[in-house]
């Protein structure tokens, strides 16, 4: 193949294929490299490269191999990365960051209220994101893309390109000083064009002296001579203006106009820190605020249900739901609140409030039907929401097809990550349905707890108005009727407060 590349190119040299525009601009080219001060790099005679230039390439290679190997380890670079954005933070920066660190936040959350923790953290993040502007981020934005682009220029393939030169030849081998034959350019025109491009961003007066500073914190030592890597840079802008290896390129493949490729970066390292940043901090609310609401269902709870089996349902539950949280897919979002929904319409709505509703409906005497109609209507929407509920969680039983479909894609999702979507897809179906039914649930609820606060006011009155038969209605009843609605009132009211928790 590269012979037959190489006929290609003598057949142009020979002027076949050429315009007359082009034959000029590659006799210029040719005189251009013979009168560089790189010319010991190329014989234009026979095109070869000549062994100076390799050599010349392998002292490069020498001085940086320290930093490449450096490179190479990711824990390091990670290192390096945080290293770099400490470079661009003051005292007061730091100061903020130490407040906002998790250990710290929580020692204050010993001595300090939920709320007043909040508020401290909120202001902090606000602080932070003042001193930490969009000055400090372009700076650090641009100390890091001068890390990239040394990460490019050390990370270039020289071990292949030496081995154009000599097969025999070791990555990373010092003990002996390597010779290099002449190697006709075509061979490795690639290889230049790609050097070209990664040290094309290498310019001295970037601040490379703060870089070496940076590594030589990481790593606990100098990685290089400065004085040597110094000049290499130099070196490398000076061969760029020569262009001499362009030239070469350009006589090889008599392309008087072919053109390394342009290699730019774009960090965005100081955008992204402050977002950590404030991320973290704000995960620390949230674990304050779900505190708070976990004390808060706590406490419902326990106003509520008197049974301490609280859990009903098999396969949507919190339990179940740990394995896609941990792989940070989507999860059963509202498995608790389903499950208080399915224990408060078993325990109480299927027993007390509907024989209370059934006394207050069926025998009481209303004065106006719309309201009894709403109250009947709601009792009917919770007693139907129990089926729903069943075959929501029957439907994700290992049995059920949406059940068997997931386990079958949690069983390949480590080795086929496209198995995530169809897991997100299924789980979040069911969360919509979940939360369907809870607020359907709740709804109702909240009509009935409003017809029935109606009722308490009017059981109590001299001349009630909406029902003319309380006298009877109490007869029917095991226990008073006010006393018995009172406490349904509050039972219903608690439960659309944990409700809203549960979807929160």
């Amino acid at each position: 193949m590269a012979e037959d590349l190489m006929d290609k190119v003598f057949s142009f040299f020979s002027g076949e294929g050429l315009t007359d525009e082009k034959q000029n601009m590659l006799k210029q080219t040719a005189k251009e490299l013979s009168q560089s001060k790189y010319s010991k790099f190329f014989k234009v005679r026979s095109e070869e490269i000549e062994p100076s230039f390799p050599s010349f390439m392998f002292s490069i290679y020498k001085i940086i191999f320290p930093i490449r190997q450096f490179m190479k380890d990711e824990r390091k670079v990670a290192k390096l990365k945080q290293i770099t954005i400490e470079s661009c933070i003051d005292g007061e920066i730091l100061e903020i960051i130490n407040r906002l660190d998790h250990a710290t936040l929580d020692s204050r959350a010993k001595t300090t209220s939920g709320e007043e923790l909040k508020a401290s953290i909120q202001a902090d993040i606000g602080k932070l994101s003042t001193l930490f502007d969009q000055g400090r981020i372009a700076v650090a934005n641009r100390r890091y893309e001068l890390v990239s682009a040394l990460g490019q220029f050390v990370g270039y393939n020289f071990p292949a390109f030496f081995k154009k030169f000599d097969t025999h030849f070791v990555d990373g081998s010092f003990s002996v000083e390597s010779k290099f034959p002449p190697l006709k350019a075509i061979l490795i025109v690639n290889e230049i064009g790609e050097f070209l491009t990664v040290t094309q961003p290498l310019k001295p007066e970037d601040d490379w002296n703060g870089l070496l500073n940076i590594l030589r914190i990481c790593e606990g030592q100098e990685l290089v001579n400065r004085e040597q890597f110094l000049t290499v840079i130099k070196t490398l802008r000076e061969i760029h203006t020569t262009k001499i290896l362009e030239l070469i390129v350009q006589y090889t493949l008599r392309n008087p106009v072919w053109h390394w490729r342009l290699l730019s970066f774009h960090e965005n390292i100081g955008d992204e820190w402050l977002e950590f940043k404030k991320d973290e901090a704000n995960t620390y609310i949230m674990r304050i605020d779900n505190a708070k609401k976990n004390s808060q269902i706590s406490a419902l709870t326990k106003q509520i249900f008197e049974a301490t089996d609280l859990v009903r349902l098999d396969s949507y539950t919190v339990q179940l739901s740990e394995p896609f949280r941990k792989r940070h897919l989507v999860y059963f979002l509202y498995a608790e609140g389903l499950n208080y929904l399915k224990v408060f319409l078993e325990d109480y709505v299927e027993k007390e409030i509907k024989e209370l509703c059934d006394i207050l409906l069926i025998r009481g005497q209303w004065t106006n039907n719309t309201m009894a109609r709403e109250m009947s209507e709601s009792l009917h929407d919770l007693i139907e929401a129990s089926g729903p509920i069943g075959t929501l969680d029957e439907e994700l039983s290992d049995d059920g097809a949406d059940g068997s479909r997931l386990r079958a894609a949690m069983l390949r999702v480590d080795r086929d990550p496209t198995q995530a979507r169809t897991i997100n897809v299924i789980i979040g179906k069911n969360n919509d349905r979940a939360l369907e039914i809870i607020n359907e649930a709740a709804q109702a609820l909240i009509v009935i707890g409003k017809h029935m606060k109606n009722l308490i006011d009017d059981v109590q009155k001299k001349h009630p108005e909406l029902l003319i038969n309380w006298r009877e209605l109490n007869l029917a009843s095991k226990e008073p009727l006010a006393q018995r609605m009172i406490t349904d009132f509050k039972r219903i009211n608690y439960f659309v407060q944990l409700m809203r928790l549960c979807t929160q």
